[in-house]
């Protein structure tokens, strides 16, 4: 796992809505099959759109070329991203495109966390 921030750039309206924080979360796992490259998130806090919480968001690349592996290497990559139920998250086919229903879905910049800075005693 590794520890993400997704800042959200569209649509207007959910930036809006959200205060344009930061959301939080956890890179939980990655796929690369023949439909692309897909990674879980578990958010921090639930992206909350009509009636149902979303914690967990799958994201994909945007642009050819890029990956998601490029966060270990301090990179963001911009992605398109949708919310998903947490009993289809708790299943690896959760992140099968097939599946996806209505709900939340905006793109935005998912970059790692920075580094927690530690104290080197004297």
């Amino acid at each position: 796992m590794i520890r993400v921030f997704i800042a959200i750039t569209d649509p207007w309206e959910l930036g809006e809505r959200l205060g344009w924080t930061r959301l939080g979360g956890e890179l939980e796992r990655t796929v690369d099959d023949e439909t692309g490259e897909r990674g879980l998130v578990r958010l921090d806090v639930p992206i909350v759109q009509g009636d149902r919480a979303y914690r967990y968001v799958v994201a994909s690349p945007r642009h050819e070329g890029r990956s998601l592996a490029e966060l270990v290497l301090g990179k963001s990559v911009l992605c398109g991203i949708v919310g998903i139920p947490d009993d289809e998250a708790r299943d690896f086919e959760a992140l099968a495109t097939k599946r996806w229903g209505a709900g939340v879905a905006f793109i935005g910049t998912i970059e790692p966390a920075p580094a927690p800075l530690t104290m080197t005693p004297k």
